[in-house]
């Protein structure tokens, strides 16, 4: 997925996904992958505050010239699963909604060299698995793939297929 214009559009089909989970019930919301794993409702969140990372924080980084920081993954998703605690799945279905359209509109008002110039992510020039160098494109695809993994675990758990 080189093409940023690709790459877009199929972060923006995370938003035609969600929009399949309208329907479900607070009980189902609270239905969760497995005993002592997270539930539809942190799941979503979860995606959610990344979206928000993404938006305030990456984006503003890279558009400075400025390397990407990710902060350490195990508190920063801690903080999502206690925020999903206290709202209804409905709430946290609009965060999801409107922290996706946000991050695609700040995404598409980008030029392409922005999303395509070498950064860093921590410091690292180059992704250690893939060994190809960082860009914001680059990092997007990522967290498609992040979203894809999470859209599995919850229709799963609705007894879809996906």
């Amino acid at each position: 997925m080189t093409n940023t214009s690709n790459v877009i559009d199929e972060f923006v089909s995370y938003t035609k996904w969600l929009n399949t989970l309208t329907e479900l019930d607070e009980t189902t919301w609270e239905n969760s992958i497995s005993t002592n794993k997270w539930s539809i409702k942190t799941i979503v969140l979860h995606i959610a505050h990344w979206d928000n990372h993404l938006l305030n924080v990456i984006i503003p980084a890279v558009k400075n010239g400025e390397g990407m920081i990710f902060p350490e993954f195990d508190s920063f998703n801690a903080r999502a699963t206690q925020k999903a605690k206290r709202l209804s799945g409905e709430n946290v279905l609009q965060l999801a909604k409107t922290s996706r359209s946000s991050l695609v509109e700040a995404l598409t008002s980008l030029r392409q060299e922005t999303l395509t110039s070498q950064t860093t992510a921590n410091g690292a020039t180059h992704c250690p698995h893939q060994g190809v160098p960082y860009t914001l494109a680059y990092i997007v695809t990522e967290f498609i793939e992040h979203d894809r993994h999470h859209q599995q675990q919850v229709d799963a758990i609705l007894g879809r297929t996906s």
